[in-house]
């Protein structure tokens, strides 16, 4: 029981920073973008390649402006949701392991 416990809480712990770094690069990438499309883009492959480092099942990125996208001085917030399978339980229970990142839109860019 205590090796399961062990392995259990390593691989949440794993998903956790896997996901809160995903959505903290998913969001720089977002407001480093010239449109709110490429925004979105830069985010999934963001996203994409940050779980997939971290051996993670790649999920699609949660992008919510807040004022007007891209906007001087408005904000970016992005939520990346992972269910971790347990394991040594195919088929069982899992955890879902959630990051969040909120980031500010440079004042001083042009608006798109």
């Amino acid at each position: 029981p205590l090796l399961y416990g062990v392995l259990s809480v390593m691989a949440v712990q794993s998903a956790s920073f896997a996901a809160t770094a995903a959505a903290r690069e998913s969001a720089r990438g977002f407001v480093s973008a010239a449109s709110p499309s490429e925004g979105a883009a830069r985010a999934r492959a963001a996203t994409r390649l940050v779980l997939a480092d971290a051996g993670v099942p790649v999920v699609v990125p949660q992008i919510r402006c807040a004022g007007t996208c891209l906007a001087p001085g408005s904000r970016v917030d992005v939520t990346v949701a992972v269910d971790v399978p347990l394991p040594l339980l195919p088929g069982g229970p899992s955890v879902t392991a959630t990051g969040v990142e909120s980031m500010p839109v440079d004042v001083y860019r042009a608006a798109p």
